[in-house]
């Protein structure tokens, strides 16, 4: 039986060999395969945890960012309202319209004359009523004469400058005469009441003095209405000067309210975006030196055979393997002060001389249309954002001035306006290279688009908040109750009515409180909704780039 077996064996010895061996290799391929294909699924599934894990920093960062806008505007705010005061402009214009209709106070009669009875008192107060409806008419009538005189306010101030003498001299005179009548009646009602003698003399002489009262009040009467008629040329003068004078300070504080509105409006709207922008930076450095700081040591943790290799790149923490110490991170965050107390400031100047060159020779009674006023943004925009160079082409101005600052000594004035200690007012290495690579972004090309975007949607956003001003369509109600039934505009005036721009500016003042203080803050919203900020964000985190190597 053996031997049957080797004779086989002798027989078929090289086939046995190759089958072993392709036998051999078959299975140790297999077992390689097996292996690599493991390695693979654990790669895969390792990558996909990382990228869900940047993902989901990447946009509780995001959150983060608009949750600090929010924590922000508020100190953005209360400096903006405060210096740029629209409302007292307003109350003070208010405070001279109620000074101008409140009439002059009369001396009180019941002083000087004797009580009289209930009669002549309901009699005098129906009297009284009549007349203050007819000065209400009255004064209602002038206010609409002043319309009409503008444009002689300074004529008629000129004319008053010559005749205010002249009726200070006749009413010095009325009144001398005056007191010369009441001393002579004061000097015969004694002599008459000396002449009396006994009772019947005295009832007489009251029965006498009753019967002759309707005839002196009738005079009196007289006299009351002549005087007025006389005196009717000075009085108007004085009325026209008092006249002009309100006008001219109502048309300085209506410019003023004009070139404030507008001044503050758009500052706000420029403020929002700058820091919007700035603290997308910040954030989404200080978030991806986070990451790059757990993956170290989640890998230190695992796997000693895998590093974290930093390629040195400019402005990057190649030497700190993108680990930041709280303090530094802290410093940096401060750096939004300029911006907050600083940058808007300058900014605002900047805006306010454009509107100044725009908005300040528009006429309060000029209409607009939805398409005009848009029109008119975007030449405060044109104005403000791009600038000409030497060859006369557009160039886009550099926002960096406004939100961060450019000299040493600003640097630690800041840090110490921040609440950082007096002996760390120190700008290391370390917070430099943060402080260089956010400027390199800021003068980037990317970060110019982007600024035009984001200006662009809350510029958008702006209008469309005044669009139901232009179109009274979009606040009426619906015809019926059944929302299907799509109701027809009869006049195209309804879709893009013309709106006069003093009918704008309270629209355009409010917008400001809803800008810094709206709840929900829609501007902020659609600020974080830009397609291009996301990009750029996205780009920012990203840009260190980190490799996880097997030596």
């Amino acid at each position: 039986m053996l031997s049957a077996v080797q004779g086989f064996a002798n027989r078929h010895r090289k086939g046995l060999v190759i089958t072993a061996g392709l036998t051999g290799g078959i299975y140790m391929m297999g077992k390689y395969a097996k292996s690599k294909l493991i390695e693979f699924h654990e790669k895969s599934a390792s990558e996909r945890t990382a990228k869900e894990n940047i993902k989901r920093r990447f946009e509780q960062n995001q959150q983060d960012c608009v949750f600090t806008v929010l924590s922000l505007l508020p100190t953005l705010g209360d400096q903006l309202l405060h210096e740029l005061n629209v409302e007292l402009i307003t109350a003070r214009l208010q405070q001279t319209r109620s000074q101008r209709s409140t009439p002059a106070p009369t001396p009180d009669s019941s002083m000087i004359l004797p009580p009289k009875s209930e009669e002549d008192e309901n009699k005098q107060e129906q009297e009284g009523s009549a007349e203050n409806k007819e000065e209400q008419k009255e004064e209602q009538k002038e206010e609409q004469k002043e319309s009409e005189l503008v444009k002689d306010g300074q004529e008629a101030a000129v004319a008053v400058d010559g005749t205010e003498e002249h009726t200070k001299d006749d009413s010095t005179d009325s009144t001398a005469t005056s007191d010369t009548n009441g001393d002579s009646n004061q000097s015969t009602q004694p002599s008459s009441t000396a002449s009396e003698a006994d009772k019947d003399e005295t009832t007489t002489a009251t029965q006498d003095a009753e019967a002759a009262k309707p005839e002196s009040q009738d005079a009196a009467a007289a006299t009351t209405e002549t005087t007025p008629i006389a005196a009717a040329p000075e009085t108007i003068v004085k009325d026209e000067a008092a006249a002009t004078i309100d006008r001219k300070t109502k048309l300085e504080l209506w410019q003023e309210i004009k070139i404030m509105s507008f001044t503050r409006t758009v500052t706000a709207l420029y403020s929002l975006t700058f820091l919007t922008l700035l603290t997308q930076v910040q954030l989404n450095l200080l978030g991806r030196f986070t990451y790059v700081s757990s993956v170290i040591a989640l890998s230190n943790t695992t796997d000693a055979s895998y590093r974290v290799d930093a390629p040195a790149v400019k402005g990057s923490l190649s030497s700190t393997a993108g680990q930041l110490d709280f303090q530094t991170e802290k410093k940096y965050l401060t750096f939004s002060y300029w911006l907050l107390h600083e940058g808007w400031r300058r900014w605002s100047e900047k805006v306010r001389d454009v509107v100044e060159d725009v908005v300040g020779g528009i006429s309060l009674k000029k209409t607009f249309t939805s398409n005009d006023f848009s029109d008119l943004l975007e030449e405060i925009r044109s104005r403000l954002e791009y600038t000409k160079d030497m060859e006369g082409e557009r160039v886009p101005v550099n926002m960096r001035e406004y939100m961060l600052p450019d000299e040493a000594s600003d640097e630690r004035e800041v840090l110490r306006a921040g609440g950082v200690d007096e002996f760390d007012l120190v700008v290391d290495p370390v917070l430099r290279n943060l402080l260089d690579e956010t400027r390199d972004f800021i003068d980037s090309a990317d970060f110019t688009t982007v600024l035009s975007s984001t200006l662009t949607a809350t510029f958008a956003r702006f209008n469309l908040a005044l669009q139901p001003t232009f179109n009274p369509f979009l606040l009426s109600p619906p015809q019926s109750g059944n929302s299907a039934v799509i109701a027809e505009i009869e006049d195209d005036e309804d879709i893009d009515r013309a709106v006069s721009l003093v009918t704008l500016l309270p629209l355009v003042t409010r917008q400001v409180h809803l800008v810094i203080n709206g709840v929900p803050n829609e501007y902020v919203e659609s600020l974080a909704m830009v397609k291009e900020l996301q990009a750029f964000s996205a780009i920012v985190y990203s840009s260190f780039s980190e490799q996880l190597t097997n030596p």
